[in-house]
């Protein structure tokens, strides 16, 4: 059983900001214009739009990245940025609402208008759509941080307990003494897998870690027997030494099967549980992105 990270995300990963136009167009205004004329107001809704377009690169830069263990920390940045552009861009909504009826019904206004509405409330839809991925990338990277080093604690145990069997076979007092050590390091290593598998578990339930756990367990029993068996040895006991060895046979058996029957590496059942279960958010995420991209472009 190999160790292994994780697989890239299917996700198309061109930067949202390359496809966002900077909305603050030229727009001639004579000098006579104030602060609150139509004109002006339209200019700081059009400055507030663009703005948020810093945040929605950060979100969408979370959501396009690739799941690592690494990720909780552009989701958490992401998350941050949302409430901030939403609230941007509803205050560019309200200088937008605040324009006089005579001046948004003129036909020229009327039409630059639907358009200035469109790209604004086409972001609105792309941030209130990222949460969902957010929180099952957040999740998932949680799983792929506690399951990659169970993983490697499997390994590091196995390795152990192969030395113990080695030193077991020698059957001499010092073979054994040897044995039960690196059985105890096993037993450790197999301790701390359990308790990452069961937080990985935790961390991203839609993940079924129950084969890693069940056989971890079995594995710690069989570490169990080891050390019972070198115990009974040492003391003269081989009879009950012998009843130990048969126990520890039969767990590692049932080990055997577990991983037989298709152990992969967590990082790649972590990998295919989130493209299950985004599918569908991801899906309504990529439309919510290709209208801010189509909005834009009609405004220019």
């Amino acid at each position: 059983m190999a160790a292994h990270l994780t697989r890239r995300r299917v996700i198309i990963a061109t930067s949202i900001v390359a496809g966002l136009c900077i909305l603050v167009v030229a727009i001639v205004l004579g000098s006579q214009l104030y602060r609150n004329s139509p004109g002006q107001r339209i200019t700081r809704a059009m400055t507030s739009i663009s703005q948020t377009d810093a945040q929605i690169a950060v979100v969408d830069d979370a959501i396009s990245a690739q799941l690592s263990t690494e990720t909780t920390a552009q989701v958490a940045l992401a998350r941050r940025a949302i409430p901030v552009a939403q609230r941007t861009l509803n205050d560019a909504r309200a200088q937008l609402d605040a324009l006089p009826d005579s001046a948004a019904r003129k036909p020229a206004t009327a039409t630059r208008l639907a358009r200035i509405h469109r790209c604004l409330d086409a972001r609105l839809v792309l941030l209130a759509a990222a949460p969902p991925l957010l929180d099952e990338t957040s999740q998932a990277a949680t799983a792929l941080a506690c399951s990659a080093p169970a993983w490697q604690n499997l390994q590091d145990a196995a390795a152990l307990t192969t030395a113990a069997e080695q030193e077991f076979a020698r059957q001499t007092q010092d073979a054994m003494v040897s044995s039960h050590e690196s059985s105890t390091q096993a037993a450790d290593a197999y301790a701390q897998a359990q308790d990452q598998f069961n937080a990985a578990a935790q961390a991203y339930p839609a993940t079924d870690f129950k084969d890693y756990i069940a056989y971890t367990q079995q594995r710690i029993l069989m570490t169990q027997s080891a050390l019972l068996g070198c115990e009974d040895w040492i003391n003269g006991h081989y009879q009950d030494a012998n009843t130990d060895v048969t126990a520890y046979n039969g767990f590692a058996q049932a080990a055997a099967r577990i991983a037989g029957a298709g152990l992969q590496l967590p990082s790649d059942l972590v990998a295919s549980t989130y493209q299950t279960q985004t599918k569908t958010a991801q899906l309504t995420y990529d439309n919510a992105r290709a209208e801010v991209l189509r909005a834009d472009a009609a405004l220019r």
